[in-house]
């Protein structure tokens, strides 16, 4: 089942669009205070989720009517009800006397369903989402292979953070030295106060290797739009395409239309849906990119079922010095969903002895799990193995 706070968290968001339907200031920089102020009150006392609301969204006095209005809708009172506004707290207000709204203001509230319920409405929709997440590309329908499409485009993977080379004054970790004789100026060179640096976080940069070769052409589409997922969540993404051939096409992903992406990316391919040598294209990566891109200790993501024309040596050679020049190096397999599956084409054995990672991406929970294994790892280095990887679904 979903986590609750993660519904309540959606259904409390989809009252900030109302919100914002009517006129309030209800964005991110609002949101985030009153979504962390509900952590901390009881949201089962109306008098407090109401405070909770006031204090966050109100800006004049006239609008404490409209905003107990809207809560008490998006709450599940009916559409035409008003809700009753203690005269202490609103001074235009007398005792007993009703909040109203224009007939501009109720119409917002029918457009997005407010009146119906949000929470029971968001998680009445988990278990078609559930099913999906489990399901095998391989199997879904059109309907449902657009659905997915949509649900890669709103994920959000965490980027694992690692350690920069800069630091920032504070912290504990190391002593100042620059600080430190700069302020002892002050004090005619005696060293009486002590100044502290520490390493700044950033995220991990992340690059995508994704094969586009006629064997993947089932997936390629839902890949792509997991490329842009990622690309448009971190600015720390490299993409790549290949087939026959090694294409960059990060510049390419820069849009907020998902669709016109992905259309300048099939555009931009020569070799779409062709044939597969995943060396040689590993191998153009290392000479042509790997300097530039993988200087900052990157993860590097293939995403292939590792069909391969190539030479298996050529392979070997490129995917051994591909992973001693990245932090991590990570093969996901649309394959390893069939039953009875094992890595017996030539091009994996060349390469799963030198993989870190060999993991299923033949369905959305297993694109999930990619985020949750760079998290993890970000900080910490793999143990380098020279035995193939056993292959899990």
């Amino acid at each position: 089942m979903p986590d609750p706070g993660s519904i309540l968290t959606r259904n409390w968001l989809h009252f900030g669009r109302i919100l914002r339907g009517l006129g309030f200031d209800a964005g991110p920089a609002r949101m985030l205070p009153f979504l962390t102020a509900l952590t901390v009150i009881d949201i089962g006392r109306p008098d407090d989720l109401r405070t909770a609301v006031r204090i966050h969204f109100a800006r004049r006095r006239d609008d404490l009517r409209l905003l107990d209005r809207a809560l008490g809708a998006f709450l599940g009172a009916p559409t035409g009800a008003a809700v009753t506004v203690p005269s202490a707290e609103v001074r235009e207000t007398q005792p007993g006397e009703t909040a109203t709204l224009t007939g501009r203001q109720l119409k917002v509230l029918d457009d997005v369903d407010a009146a119906e319920g949000a929470e029971e409405m968001e998680v009445a929709s988990y278990s078609r989402v559930e099913v999906l997440r489990e399901r095998d590309f391989d199997t879904l329908t059109e309907a449902e292979m657009a659905e997915v499409r949509r649900l890669i485009r709103l994920m959000r993977l965490p980027a694992g953070l690692t350690r920069s080379r800069r630091a920032r004054p504070g912290g504990r970790d190391r002593l100042d030295i620059r600080r430190l004789l700069r302020r002892s100026l002050r004090f005619g060179g005696e060293l009486l106060v002590f100044s502290w640096k520490s390493p700044t976080q950033r995220p991990r940069p992340l690059v995508l290797l994704c094969d586009i070769s006629g064997s993947m052409e089932r997936y390629t589409r839902l890949l792509l739009n997991f490329t842009y997922a990622l690309k448009t969540a971190s600015t720390r993404v490299e993409a790549f395409v290949f087939a026959t051939r090694l294409t960059r096409i990060t510049h390419l992903l820069r849009s907020h239309d998902v669709d016109a992406a992905l259309n300048r990316v099939m555009a931009s391919v020569d070799d779409w849906s062709g044939g597969t040598r995943i060396g040689e294209a590993i191998e153009t990566f290392n000479r042509r990119y790997a300097r530039r891109v993988l200087s900052h200790g990157a993860t590097v993501a293939i995403i292939s079922d590792g069909w391969d024309r190539g030479d298996a040596n050529q392979m070997r050679s490129a995917i051994a010095r591909l992973q001693r020049s990245c932090h991590r190096l990570i093969w996901m397999n649309p394959l390893m969903g069939a039953p009875g599956y094992e890595p017996l084409t030539l091009g994996l054995q060349a390469a799963l002895p030198f993989v870190d990672d060999f993991l299923p991406a033949h369905n959305l929970a297993n694109l999930e799990a990619l985020g949750t294994l760079l998290l993890e790892t970000a900080g910490r280095r793999p143990v380098r193995r020279q035995t193939p990887v056993a292959a899990t679904a």
